[in-house]
């Protein structure tokens, strides 16, 4: 043994025993928060059962979906080989935050095959399609709207989504809720 490891190899030990212990501490934490800041945990609503989430009543009021060579399809502008999914949600806002607002929302649509997700989509408000939305429903979420109203999202899917074992399924979250999320089949 060399004169400086007999010195050092104290502190080469402990530099052995300590990094690994450290970096797997870090990447845990990380690890950890990551899940927590993302949807992970779905919560199942079915059919139109009403799920209390996020300070407010959830309930899926309806789903419809159009086919890219139906008549309407062609008239809004769908690409080939997609359907347009329009799902209504009743809101309920039941708490406010400290300036009067309801607790807004994120919504994407899954296709799922069991409880594995084959595919996230995000909505397609700002995609160049021509959907009208009707004006008694809402764009989405509205943290501004503090009595019940409909919230519309749209989704251009696969035409195949859905489809042979698999099926969709809308996903609605709330930032001070996550990991947990609500999941609507659709």
């Amino acid at each position: 043994m060399t004169p400086w490891l007999r010195k050092n190899w104290i502190g080469l030990v402990a530099v052995a025993v300590l990094l690994p212990a450290t970096l797997g501490i870090t990447f845990w934490q990380q690890w950890v928060g990551f899940f927590d800041s993302r949807p992970s945990a779905p919560i199942e609503v079915v059919g139109a059962d009403t799920a209390h989430y996020g300070g407010t009543a959830w309930s899926l009021e309806s789903v419809e979906r159009i086919s890219f060579s139906s008549a309407e399809g062609k008239e809004i502008g769908l690409p080939a080989d997609t359907d347009l999914v329009v799902a209504t949600l009743n809101v309920e806002p039941e708490e406010f935050d400290n300036d009067g607002k309801s607790f807004g929302c994120t919504v994407h649509l899954q296709e799922l095959d069991g409880d594995t997700e084959l595919l996230s989509i995000g909505d397609a408000l700002l995609d160049p399609i021509d959907y009208s939305f009707p004006d008694d429903v809402e764009w989405g979420c509205n943290s501004e709207v503090t009595e019940p109203y409909l919230a519309q999202t749209i989704f251009i899917v696969p035409s195949g989504a859905g489809t042979d074992g698999t099926r969709l399924g809308m996903s609605v979250s709330v930032v001070d809720e996550l990991p947990d999320y609500l999941r609507f089949t659709l």
